[in-house]
């Protein structure tokens, strides 16, 4: 008689995380055991070169509530070519944002940083955030989601296996705020950066809910 095919008993783990192939499809994130969605895409490089000029300004920090129908002020951020076409990029993600969450604002925060914000694997305490790496290295979570939230700072944690976003791709990741989330949520990082490598440029979006 034939040995049983042990392999065909055994269910397959339900992936945790996703890059999708089309913006629509990044309503995956609802997926009850989706912590990450992705989607890689292509910015316009006027936005890249506008960010680059900006290296005189050294790091910076642009924090606003936006409306639906609010775009970013970036009253900050000197007049330049790229400039019009950034904001149009961050009110796109904003749009995003609204349409997953049909929350009543966005909080946007941009940043231009030298340092990781978040080194260690973490996750946050919301309920889904957006992020956008312009410039630098992306965004970092692990590859396997089904770890113990408990132990994320032993040190065994950094020999995990992880992805790294590209600049441009957008990421939602699910936080512990999240309905069902409490003891899950995305397991991500910010990434180390050289000490003699340039800024690196980022957004983050979080939906809010006014009383």
């Amino acid at each position: 008689m034939a040995e049983p095919n042990v392999a065909s008993d055994v269910t397959p783990a339900m992936p945790t995380w996703r890059r999708v192939p089309e913006l629509a499809d990044l309503v995956e994130i609802f997926d009850p055991g989706m912590q990450v969605c992705t989607w890689q895409r292509e910015i316009d490089p006027a936005i890249g070169a506008y960010l680059s000029e900006l290296h005189q300004t050294g790091e910076l920090q642009v924090v606003e509530a936006l409306s639906s129908a609010a775009k970013p002020k970036l009253d900050c951020l000197p007049a330049g070519p790229g400039r019009a076409p950034l904001i149009d990029d961050l009110s796109l993600l904003r749009e995003i944002v609204f349409e997953l969450m049909g929350c009543s604002e966005v909080g946007l925060r941009l940043a231009r940083v030298g340092y990781a914000m978040c080194p260690g694997w973490h996750v946050d305490r919301t309920s889904i955030r957006l992020v956008c790496t312009y410039q630098g290295p992306g965004t970092q979570w692990l590859d396997d989601q089904d770890v113990d939230r408990r132990d994320l700072h032993s040190g065994r944690m950094g020999e995990s296996a992880f992805i790294q976003a590209v600049p441009g791709e957008i990421v939602l990741l699910k936080g512990a705020l999240w309905q069902g989330c409490d003891a899950f949520g995305a397991v991500h990082r910010s990434p180390e950066l050289a000490p003699d490598s340039a800024l690196r440029t980022l957004v983050t979006l979080d939906p809010l809910w006014r009383a």
